[in-house]
């Protein structure tokens, strides 16, 4: 990836840059504030009733694998790639719950400014959803998945925002002097392998990239609950996945500072994939309800997506990444050649003093 000392051309306010001494890190002694308790509260409900009516049942009698089975539509992943997907999404975000609580991250611009209380309204209606799905509430149930898929991506947006606002005052304050090359610190704007990445930004892009997946499906759910004629079904279907393609070609071919973004459209890729696993033996509901030409077109529609995207991300990956090494020993080369050449004028001194 690009080095983020030479991507941004915009300039700062000089007197927002941090000085030499503070740089850009936040006081240990600062106290977790309201955002800090409300995005742990939240947390912490959404588990508990994720657990008690996606798997318990308690909302409606009936957990959510039932639901699925009941209401199976083209879009639907297999059971087991639901079960990776939340179990990854939970742990995840239970590492920034506590992360987001400690005093090296908990007045950071990338909690405070980017998170904020966003993430509690998403876990608020994450919680509205498991329990309307569970009394078979589908519109309500649709507008809450809707909710939590806009709440995620506003986070992803304001993220991005803040890692941009962060390299610029950063290189700012290098070109101006302010901050030492060598005592930058960019541990909330680059990627991995900085802890800050994981705990801070990668549980967002997990769960908004599997969100995305299941909006559709959720459309496609209450499209079924309605008995819409199965051709609504097949197009809409056929609409949205293609959608998302572009959306995440788009977020792996961006060329700004900090792009480009992997886990989203790996994620998105990940639930194309489980769709075209479940179609490759689909169940009675979906056999009964559409002809074979439909079911091949949804098994081979969602299996280009998933490929061509993973195949992408993987060449995007390599690409940058021997770019990188490149530029590296290119800039080691051109500094060896400054050094020969001034060890050469100091040997030409030291003969001048000798003569």
């Amino acid at each position: 990836m690009e080095d983020p000392t030479t991507n941004v051309i915009e300039e700062v306010d000089a007197s927002s840059l941090p000085s030499k001494d503070a740089n850009i890190k936040v006081s240990s002694s600062s106290k977790c504030n309201m955002n800090n308790y409300l995005n742990a509260l939240g947390y912490i409900i959404c588990v508990v009733t994720s657990y008690l009516g996606g798997i318990l049942g308690w909302f409606g009698g009936k957990s959510n694998s039932e639901l699925n089975n009941q209401y199976q539509t083209l879009v639907t992943p297999s059971a087991v790639y639901f079960q990776y997907a939340w179990g990854l999404i939970f742990i995840s975000e239970g590492f920034f719950a506590i992360a987001q609580c400690l005093p090296k991250y908990r007045e950071t611009p990338m909690v405070q400014k980017s998170i904020g209380c966003v993430y509690f309204l998403a876990s608020s209606a994450q919680v509205a959803w498991t329990i309307t799905f569970g009394y078979e509430l589908m519109i309500v149930a649709f507008v809450s998945m809707l909710v939590l898929c806009i709440t995620l991506l506003f986070i992803l947006y304001r993220q991005w925002t803040v890692v941009i606002e962060e390299m610029k005052k950063v290189n700012t304050g290098i070109r101006l002097g302010d901050i030492d090359e060598s005592e930058a610190d960019y541990s909330l704007t680059t990627p991995p392998p900085r802890p800050s990445y994981w705990l801070l930004r990668f549980p967002f892009a997990v769960h908004a990239g599997w969100i995305s997946i299941c909006t559709p499906l959720m459309l496609s759910v209450l499209l079924v609950s309605l008995n819409v004629n199965e051709s609504v079904e097949l197009w809409t279907a056929v609409i949205c996945l293609p959608l998302l393609f572009g959306v995440c070609m788009g977020l792996l071919l961006r060329e700004e500072a900090g792009a480009p973004s992997y886990v989203y459209p790996l994620t998105v890729a990940y639930g194309c994939v489980g769709i075209c696993w479940e179609l490759y033996a689909p169940s009675q509901v979906i056999l009964a309800r559409h002809d074979e030409s439909s079911i091949s077109l949804m098994k081979n529609l969602s299996g280009f997506c998933g490929i061509c995207l993973m195949v992408v991300v993987v060449a995007r990956f390599s690409a940058l990444f021997l770019r990188d090494q490149c530029m590296k020993f290119k800039k080691k080369g051109d500094d060896d050649d400054i050094v020969e050449e001034t060890m050469d004028e100091d040997e030409c001194d030291a003969y001048y003093v000798a003569a």
